[in-house]
């Protein structure tokens, strides 16, 4: 089992220029190309099940407790998600759960193109900062995201030092909202 701390927007639109501008300065080498498959669950934005593209591996994702709004610099507010996950290989079976559907919810495709730029904290914890382009059913999204990784004690001061310094160093003419945070889950529902 894998546990985070994140804080992510999705925008329909582009993300704004600023945060465009620092990953063009920040990350190095070319965007990372996938396409991952999410089981929609529309009851709830606490469970995420994905087929990650590329590997032969199902997830499982799970929040336990209800996001928390958090304060960043520059007028920029988020919903701060702590999420549990684990990660199987696939048997030949479970290629099969894609193609499996209920009439109001199913697999939705979701193709990405991302940039990272991991941001290190001390010891074993750091942050993943990232910026991905987004298309699934024709519509094209972008998310700015950020992943806390390490010890139970470090993963939450890690994530903030990084959201901190991140939109500290940013000029975002009106900030960011809380009303465009949530995590993959809560964002498929809403499609």
């Amino acid at each position: 089992m894998d546990r985070t701390a994140e804080l992510r927007w999705f925008f329909r639109p582009p993300p704004p220029d600023p945060v465009v501008a620092w990953f063009e300065a920040a990350a190095a080498g070319a965007a990372e190309v996938r396409r991952d498959l999410y089981l929609v669950l529309r009851e709830t934005d606490a469970l995420g099940i994905k087929t990650r593209g590329g590997t032969n591996r199902l997830e499982f994702k799970l929040r336990p407790r209800p996001a928390e709004t958090v304060a960043l610099p520059n007028g920029v507010s988020g919903q701060r998600e702590e999420w549990q996950r684990w990660s199987f290989s696939r048997s030949p079976l479970t290629r099969l759960l894609p193609r499996l559907c209920l009439p109001e919810q199913g697999w939705r495709a979701v193709a990405k193109e991302r940039r990272t730029v991991t941001v290190p904290f001390r010891g074993d914890a750091g942050c993943r900062v990232e910026l991905a382009a987004l298309q699934t059913d024709g519509g094209r999204w972008s998310t700015l995201g950020f992943e806390a990784y390490g010890p139970d004690a470090d993963r939450v001061a890690a994530l903030t030092a990084a959201a901190e310094r991140f939109f500290g160093s940013l000029a975002l003419n009106g900030g960011l909202g809380a009303d465009l945070s949530c995590g993959y889950p809560g964002w498929l529902a809403t499609l």
